[in-house]
């Protein structure tokens, strides 16, 4: 019964992390700018709006924070290069691809950096939470594959939000293909952080006998 309460306790404790304030302004708030001028057959407008509006959450939390995660630094150039192509070009279709394209180097990037010394996720993590690890752990061989598998795990969820706003942009309404990318690139980004948080956990116990 305790196991079962914590269980739920830590899935509520996900969820909130997944919708909360943040969801709502980076993800609901511009499905929702883009879909009310889509419908006014204001499509380029609304893109514009909700690229203005992306790009401002980026700018909000910088200066809020006064620093920049980089896959948020990353997303935020895609967003004004697609903005401003869409801009130069006056065609929407040229914002909803920037997205694919950003999917698709983040999964370059990540498998790219498997035949290093240490991969992505390795980098990100000791610069950022695991600054304080002995040298001994380090080298310990299920330390280096805990963050090559998550660098692995990183690059797939890439390829498959690609895949899937492919298939969406070509088969759907570009309000219908706006909103689901959004929300799912909103909701496996934070899923993914959590299971990158746990899994290292677990995977260096499971060796702790080796």
């Amino acid at each position: 019964m305790k196991q079962s309460s914590n269980n739920t306790n830590k899935n509520q404790s996900i969820l909130k992390n997944i919708f909360n304030k943040e969801f709502v302004v980076s993800a609901i708030i511009p499905v929702i700018i883009f879909s009310a001028f889509d419908k006014l057959k204001m499509t380029l407008t609304g893109v514009i709006l909700s690229g203005l509006w992306c790009i401002g959450v980026v700018l909000i939390g910088f200066i809020k924070e006064h620093k920049i995660n980089a896959l948020a630094a990353m997303a935020g150039i895609f967003s004004a290069i697609g903005l401003i192509g869409t801009i130069v070009s006056k065609n929407p279709t040229f914002y909803l691809v920037a997205p694919i394209v950003q999917d698709w180097l983040y999964a370059l990037i990540f498998f790219v950096s498997l035949f290093f010394e240490r991969s992505l996720v390795q980098i990100i993590v000791e610069q950022s939470f695991l600054k304080n690890v002995s040298e001994e752990f380090r080298k310990k061989p299920k330390y280096k594959s805990a963050w090559r598998i998550l660098t692995c795990a990183w690059g797939i969820l890439n390829i498959s939000q690609a895949v899937l706003r492919m298939i969406l942009l070509h088969s759907i309404s570009m309000s219908s293909y706006y909103a689901i990318s959004m929300a799912y690139s909103n909701i496996s980004g934070p899923l993914l952080i959590a299971f990158s948080i746990s899994f290292p956990k677990w995977y260096w116990k499971t060796g702790t006998k080796s």
